[in-house]
């Protein structure tokens, strides 16, 4: 019974995710990517703010424990700053697709930093699902049925992937965090002139203090263009302020605990599934919201990827 509660959770916070990326388009209609992303946080920030009272009660955190936090947070959650301007470039329905390819490029990632075995199947499966990416990238070049022109589709593609490559370093990050080595990993940020160090944290606080990382880190942003963006936020209409909302409670705050407490009790794998079910979801959802139609070379990248997820899931240690 507790693991169908743990599916329950999990398929609730796929489904809000899923709904996510049309919700972004239609708010970067009205609102730049830089006040969009600040105005989230400081909604998710707010709503948790009793949560953040009894965090900062329970642990006692030094200069030490913030630099960690704050290069975690950067990863986890200032990063989101390239999915967002990708949005502003792309359509909902590539953002969608793309996604599929980020647990594969989390399993590269990981054989790189930490000499994770990949056998045939995995490489032939990682192999697969690049070549339905890279289509579905250069789609707009073999069609032109968006808004966008097919240069700044492309460029929003292209940030999509940079987007899920740093996600997928914060997840090598997060495993030398709590407890994996990784010499390359700790070369890498040593030529960016920071020296990395382990300590064990509860898991779930740091991840909600990521939240509150993330709006300080975003703030200094507003003054790239401050008048705009005000101007901007002071003319928001009900519709932009509901998907402000949205993605500050919902989609950062309900899905994120949802997700944390199935992933702790669930496989990777049972938690892989759903993650590659949801473009069940979230293609309805863009055609619905924004009137999206994937191509048919969009729907070829979607079956390239699936099938090289299928293969390197078919390795005997997945």
């Amino acid at each position: 019974m507790i693991r169908y509660l743990n599916y329950f959770y999990l398929l609730i916070a796929i489904i809000i995710w899923g709904l996510a990326p049309s919700i972004v388009k239609i708010v970067l209609e009205k609102l730049d990517p830089i006040p969009f992303l600040f105005l989230r946080f400081l909604v998710v920030v707010i709503f948790l703010a009793p949560l953040f009272y009894k965090i900062f009660k329970k642990m006692k955190l030094t200069l030490y424990d913030w630099k960690n936090i704050i290069i975690y947070s950067v990863l986890s959650q200032t990063s989101l700053i390239l999915f967002f301007v990708a949005m502003d470039y792309t359509t909902a329905t590539d953002a969608i697709i793309l996604t599929l390819s980020a647990p594969l490029i989390t399993i590269a990632a990981g054989h790189y930093f930490f000499r994770d075995k990949l056998n045939l199947l995995k490489e032939i499966g990682i192999f697969i699902s690049t070549l339905g990416t890279l289509l579905v990238v250069i789609e707009p070049l073999l069609t032109n049925n968006s808004e966008n022109s097919p240069s700044e589709r492309i460029f929003g593609n292209f940030l999509l992937i940079l987007f899920h490559i740093v996600a997928s370093l914060w997840v090598i990050y997060s495993k030398f965090l709590f407890g994996e080595n990784s010499i390359l990993l700790v070369k890498l940020f040593k030529k960016i002139g920071l020296r990395l160090h382990k300590k064990k944290y509860p898991v779930y606080e740091i991840n909600m203090l990521s939240f509150l990382v993330a709006l300080f880190t975003i703030f200094p942003l507003l003054f790239w263009d401050f008048g705009k963006y005000i101007s901007q936020i002071s003319s928001l209409e009900t519709t932009e302020i509901l998907g402000i909302f949205y993605m500050g409670i919902f989609s950062s705050a309900v899905a994120y605990i949802l997700y944390t407490k199935a992933q702790a009790k669930l496989s990777v794998t049972e938690v892989s599934i759903f993650t590659y079910i949801s473009p069940i979801f979230a293609l309805p959802a863009s055609y619905l919201i924004l009137n999206e139609i994937p191509s048919n070379y969009s729907y070829i990248g979607i079956a390239i990827i699936i099938l090289g997820l299928f293969v390197a899931e078919k390795s005997p240690k997945s």
